[in-house]
């Protein structure tokens, strides 16, 4: 068995402008306080409502030991339950998505109605109560169509983001939106690494060729730079530009951490496609093609890009303290026929090809990290998110 170092003596050893010790990579033990501290106290993203238009329509929310049921119920409402049985603990929904009437284990028959209250259980004593017997309940918060849920008994406010980010929403038309696709992609790595790999691009010139066609940030930081100053200079002010600072260690006490940012694209793209050429109609209210994109983020492991005719989602969720996966999301105008204003191909290729150059850099990192010669190397000027993400990451242990 390892013998691994206190995580108090981590915590103080932990040296600002350096990767992780291989111990946070490693230990089954500090996995279960990041579950604890991370996932069951934060806001994760879900999914979105056109993945459930109708009464009864259903998907779940995986990660770690945790399945969590989406559902639309009678009412028009979107509510969400742990897949748990309240008699022994079965899983109720079985597929990944679905159509229910109501809720029935296939165990013992209990059955719920969309709600989540128990209205069968058969042969209990008189004594039973089925009113406190209903499936336990996650929190749902939705942002424009966006399905967001947390675990938590008081999880952080989202009411600062949403104040914050009205005008964004609002131009961007998260309100009018539709899933085009989505992709589930298993990782063999920590999900850690994962997460720090999508918040730099330090990497992106020399890891993904397609992605440096398109994304000005693929260059040099001193080009970048001076880019994005000229960019915001000559901006019409149409679509914000403004960054919204709260990233992660930044939040404010009781509120959900998250950040917006506009950056340009290279010259003549306007579109994260072949050629950078546009591959739909234009969201929201935007009149234009802007040779820019934004990036949205909230919570800790919940990113969005945004482009001026298609969004996309990025989730990383843990598995085990070993594995991680991503989940990959494709939205378009909501009345945008799929064949007659978008090809479904060429919506999604610059981004399908991106996370599979991810999907093994990320695992090769992990090999290396495994490596009985690891240390942590210093971080680059262009890693000050995986910076600021490391230190909500190593505070959040301390609590």
């Amino acid at each position: 068995m390892a013998n691994f170092k206190p995580i108090s003596q981590l915590l103080e050893e932990y040296q600002d402008g350096y990767s992780l010790e291989q111990e946070f990579y490693k230990n089954p033990d500090i996995y279960q306080k990041e579950i604890e501290n991370i996932f069951l106290h934060h806001w994760l993203f879900a999914g979105h409502t056109s993945q459930i238009p109708k009464t009864g329509d259903y998907f779940l929310c995986e990660f770690d030991k945790e399945s969590i049921i989406v559902i639309r119920t009678k009412d028009g409402s979107v509510k969400a339950h742990l897949n748990v049985c309240r008699h022994r603990g079965s899983h109720i929904c079985l597929e990944k998505q679905g159509t229910a009437k109501s809720l029935t284990c296939p165990y013992h028959a209990w059955t719920y109605n969309l709600n989540g209250d128990l209205i069968a259980a058969r042969n209990m004593a008189d004594d039973f109560d089925p009113l406190s017997n209903g499936l336990h309940s996650a929190n749902v918060e939705m942002v424009g169509g966006l399905i967001f849920v947390s675990l938590a008994k008081d999880p952080p406010s989202l009411k600062g983001m949403q104040d914050d980010l009205k005008d964004v929403f609002d131009v961007f038309g998260f309100d009018n939106m539709k899933l085009a696709k989505h992709t589930h992609y298993p990782i063999q790595a920590n999900w850690k690494l994962v997460v720090e790999n999508y918040q730099e691009c330090y990497h992106c010139a020399p890891s993904h060729k397609d992605f440096a066609k398109v994304h000005a940030m693929a260059q040099s930081l001193e080009r970048f730079d001076a880019q994005k100053e000229a960019f915001i200079k000559n901006s019409d002010g149409y679509v914000r530009t403004k960054v919204s600072p709260f990233y992660f260690d930044q939040a404010k006490d009781g509120e959900e951490g998250y950040q917006y940012d506009r950056n340009p694209l290279l010259t003549g793209r306007k579109s994260g496609s072949k050629g950078g050429k546009p591959v739909a109609p234009l969201l929201g209210k935007l009149k234009v093609y802007e040779e820019a994109s934004s990036e949205f983020m909230v919570g800790p492991i919940t990113f969005f890009l945004i482009y001026d005719d298609h969004m996309l989602a990025y989730r990383f969720l843990p598995e085990t303290h070993e594995t991680s996966h991503c989940d990959l999301y494709w939205f378009v105008r909501d009345d945008a026929v799929e064949g007659k204003d978008y090809d479904l191909e060429e919506l999604t290729w610059l981004w399908q090809v991106t996370i599979l150059d991810d999907e093994k850099i990320i695992e090769n990192n992990q090999k290396g990290v495994d490596s009985r010669y690891y240390t942590p190397g210093r971080l680059s000027e262009w890693e000050s998110f995986p910076q600021h993400f490391l230190n909500f990451y190593l505070n959040s242990l301390k609590k």
